[in-house]
């Protein structure tokens, strides 16, 4: 007969794993905010939304993150908190500041890729950490946020693709494993290899090298 002690552990393992699964989904979903790009800027009330919402639900973030951290909200009330995230900013915070940020201030080819890399790179290099070591986890990041910066960039000359998608890539897998405590890698892992390209976009620009066209259009 199982004591009561065991049904407790069962219970215990069985919700971690659903919030471990949680976050991971959480991070894929994340994927789907680049229907952003979908969005005609010619219509204006459209183009006032696109301003708008991204900014009205970071405030929201915001404001509910310091109503949590001053304890006017109980962190029970969110499914999915780390325990080193009860007493600092959560990191779906640092993912949203840094996706307006990128909508706001960088080009569509450097920020698609670098979101990609958040939503989907971040928690492959996660789960292959609990598999392999660590330098395995790297090879494997870097690869998949290779293939996400070429694909965006599939469209300049072949010579500043690779440069751009291993330079994006480094910078996307040092973003995901350098560890801070008030900085979360959900922030690095989209704004290190951004600021990287951007400076690759403005040098591009002062050359007059090819740039690629952007590879979402509005509807």
């Amino acid at each position: 007969m199982k004591t009561k002690n065991q049904f407790k552990k069962r219970e215990k393992n069985s919700l971690d794993i659903n919030v471990h699964w949680y976050r991971r989904v959480f991070h894929a979903f994340g994927a789907s905010f680049i229907i952003y790009y979908m969005l005609s800027n010619e219509i204006k009330w459209i183009y006032y939304l696109k301003i708008i919402i991204p900014l009205a639900v970071l405030i929201f973030a915001f404001i509910l993150e310091w109503l949590r951290l001053n304890k006017k909200i109980n962190n029970r009330y969110f499914f999915g908190l780390r325990v080193y995230e009860e007493k600092r900013i959560a990191s779906y915070l640092f993912f949203s500041l840094g996706m307006v940020i990128l909508f706001f201030f960088f080009p569509q080819q450097i920020a698609i890729p670098c979101i990609m890399c958040a939503c989907i790179a971040d928690p492959i290099m996660g789960e292959m950490r609990n598999r392999f070591n660590g330098s395995e986890v790297y090879f494997i990041g870097f690869f998949v946020c290779m293939l996400f910066f070429m694909v965006t960039w599939y469209k300049a000359n072949i010579w500043m693709m690779f440069i751009v998608s291993i330079i994006g890539a480094i910078g996307a897998v040092v973003g995901e494993t350098k560890k801070f405590r008030w900085l979360d890698d959900d922030f690095m892992v989209q704004i290190i290899p951004a600021i990287l390209l951007l400076i690759i976009w403005n040098c591009a620009l002062f050359y007059g090298w090819s740039l690629p066209d952007p590879i979402i259009y509005p509807w």
